[in-house]
């Protein structure tokens, strides 16, 4: 019987890594629905003043730093793995470094906004556009949106949470898989 040493975060970060790959598609492939400059400049304008009024920005500032406030606990403890010490001011800055960079690709060009454009052109008409536009700018629209980042926060929550839940639950299909394949997983105690 093959042997196999998992762990729930090694195995989790091996099928993120998989699911990234896979839904990449070749590398250097750009995902453009539509030719930017096929697209009527007046359109670009309000699909742009659309996504504003959405908070595009502001919703993935915080994706973008709720990400890095889970992704630095993993970094540090695996550099503390390896004897490396990286104190609190090294990650302020890299995360500091990093949220400044993100806020300024979304409006770079061919940046995010850019990167959008071509999928709400995809698919919505110009005059489906100027109605979202209309219904964000009423006073419901704009509760829509002035609630999107609280909901997005505490959907991140809430999917922790889900996440939480499914871990055992997800350890014993693997363990079941991998051992209905042959393989003995072989247990770690927590470090």
């Amino acid at each position: 019987m093959n042997k196999i040493r998992v762990t729930f975060r090694s195995a989790c970060c091996i099928l993120l890594m998989l699911m990234l790959i896979l839904t990449a598609g070749p590398a250097g492939a750009e995902v453009k629905p539509n030719n930017p400059a096929k697209i009527n400049p007046a359109k670009i304008k309000d699909i742009k003043a659309l996504l504003h009024l959405i908070r595009l920005e502001e919703v993935v500032m915080l994706a973008a730093e709720n990400t890095l406030e889970r992704f630095f606990p993993i970094l540090k403890k695996a550099t503390a793995q390896n004897n490396q010490v990286i104190s609190e001011t090294v990650f302020a800055i890299l995360k500091s470094s990093t949220l400044s960079m993100v806020k300024r690709q979304i409006s770079a060009k061919d940046g995010l906004m850019d990167r959008v454009v071509p999928l709400y052109n995809k698919h919505y008409t110009h005059n489906e556009i100027k109605t979202l536009i209309r219904f964000y700018e009423t006073p419901l629209g704009k509760k829509v949106t002035a609630l999107r980042p609280q909901i997005a926060k505490e959907g991140m929550v809430v999917a922790e949470e889900w996440i939480n839940f499914l871990e055992p639950l997800l350890v014993q299909a693997l363990a079941r898989s991998l051992e209905k394949e042959g393989y003995d997983i072989v247990k770690r105690p927590p470090s």
